[in-house]
């Protein structure tokens, strides 16, 4: 179960769009949790039609329109799937790369939008770390924000596992570039 869990939250690898002389020293997704709580959502949804049917199976009616509410629940199903699908997608799509060279934001919006933020190592200023509840103390989530000089002024990282280790790792590759 680790092993999947490490799957779906970091890996190290190549994507489009480096630079000569670049590496990646981390790719890092949301925080497992913020897949759960769909998941589990659509899990218990999945039983609604069912209770349902347990309900109304009662009915003298029932029998006339069977066939009718057993088909509104494939496509209560085949709605349900979709949605889960659509989730994990944007999960697995949206990433943060850091590289020996930048930082990168990959935020995926829906099927054909995404935005890509991204800085030079050298022009960050600050590094915060926001880890706010109960579940993200527990769990050891929260937020990066990265203060920079660029265009886009503040970064903001939301939901990442272990914030603080990628807060240091950034630090120091941040203190290697400046020698």
């Amino acid at each position: 179960m680790h092993h999947f869990i490490k799957v779906l939250t970091s890996s190290v690898s190549s994507f489009r769009g480096m630079i000569p002389g670049e590496k990646t020293v981390l790719v890092t997704r949301k925080h497992w949790f913020f897949l759960f709580l769909p998941s589990w959502a659509f899990l218990i949804s999945l039983f609604l039609p069912f209770l349902l049917y347990f309900y109304i199976s009662r009915f003298t009616w029932y029998p006339f329109i069977s066939g009718f509410f057993w088909f509104l629940v494939s496509v209560y199903v085949l709605v349900m799937w979709i949605a889960f699908s659509y989730n994990l997608m944007v999960y697995l799509l949206t990433c943060t790369i850091v590289t020996n060279k930048r930082l990168i934001r990959i935020e995926t919006k829906g099927f054909f939008r995404y935005e890509r933020d991204e800085t030079d190592l050298g022009r960050i200023q600050d590094i915060a770390v926001k880890i706010s509840g109960i579940f993200a103390a527990f769990l050891n989530f929260g937020n990066l924000e990265v203060q920079t000089a660029g265009t886009v002024v503040r970064f903001i990282f939301p939901q990442l596992p272990n914030p603080q280790k990628i807060r240091e790792l950034i630090m120091s590759l941040q203190e290697k570039r400046m020698r």
